[in-house]
């Protein structure tokens, strides 16, 4: 029996993978919940201010989305969304910037404009909607689900948690905590994801959540005053409409090594399935199948 040890997104694309080759699977989780449960979603191939493609997000991305729409496929429930991205000027410097490298980015320009940069292969997840899937999915599949470790090989993905409680000893993090907004803003009828220094992503009926900021020294659980002024600032600078915050909150992305995804095995503990960053909605499918590689 191999027992994943957390499912968020990592910890349900583990064992969804390593269920579909014929291991016998038992999830331990306490239903907290952590930073999966809270994230926006976002699927943005050309991430940051410096115009650079996400790591190996070609070949991740050729994982997780076949992954995801047999999932939608298998249950008629619909949790991806492809959108796509519009990335804003910031000023003459930044475009000129995106100009010189114009050429390394090609397969993923739709097409550029005065205004911008339109990316395709980007969109957003339901990430709550997708774990639930996940989650009846795998026990309709026969798995096994624990509050409890019982025994056997364990896979820890317990993402920021696992690695601010030192799990794996050695293993330097830089957890960040996130906060975003879910708001109303009536009449604006924007279609597209937009992102400059921050993003707007288009939920339903003029509903948007909007995000995010990055604290790494003060990892406390919970939304701030702090972050809901910084996160509406934000927004401001993508429209002037009036607006209404229906909902805010906050979780803390597991980062090892600029969010690139860590799987290790440590003799005494097991493996570590972990830091995914702000990008597991990528990432996640493809770790899932290489622990199938490893532990089939």
């Amino acid at each position: 029996m191999t027992e994943v040890v957390g499912f968020g997104l990592a910890g349900a694309c583990v064992a969804l993978q390593l269920q579909a080759h014929g291991k016998k699977v038992r999830v331990v989780d306490d239903g907290r919940g952590g930073s999966s449960a809270v994230a926006a979603g976002l699927v943005n191939p050309v991430a940051g201010p410096n115009f650079e493609p996400s790591w190996e997000v070609a070949e991740a991305w050729a994982v997780a989305l076949p992954f995801y729409r047999e999932l939608e496929k298998l249950t008629g429930q619909s949790f991806y969304h492809d959108v796509p991205i519009l990335r804003l000027w910031r000023d003459e410097k930044d475009r000129a910037k995106f100009f010189r490298k114009q050429g390394r980015l090609e397969s993923w320009i739709d097409q550029v404009t005065d205004e911008g940069v339109t990316w395709t292969g980007g969109g957003w997840m339901d990430t709550r909607s997708f774990l639930k899937v996940a989650k009846d999915v795998f026990l309709g599949r026969g798995g096994e689900w624990s509050r409890n470790t019982e025994g056997g090989t364990q896979i820890r993905c317990t993402g920021a948690a696992g690695l601010i409680a030192r799990e794996f000893p050695g293993v330097e993090h830089r957890s960040a905590k996130g906060e975003i907004l879910t708001v109303h803003v009536p009449g604006w009828h924007e279609s597209r994801i937009l992102n400059r220094s921050g993003w707007v992503i288009p939920i339903r009926e003029d509903r948007y959540r909007v995000g995010a900021t990055y604290e790494w020294d003060n990892l406390e659980t919970g939304p701030t005053p702090e972050g809901r002024e910084k996160i509406e600032r934000l927004l401001g600078t993508f429209t002037g409409r009036d607006f209404q915050v229906i909902d805010h909150q906050a979780g803390i992305r597991p980062i090892i090594n600029r969010s690139k995804p860590v799987v290790e095995y440590h003799p005494e503990i097991g493996w570590m399935v972990n830091g995914l960053g702000s990008k597991g909605v990528i990432y996640a499918p493809r770790v899932g199948l290489e622990m199938v590689t490893r532990e089939v």
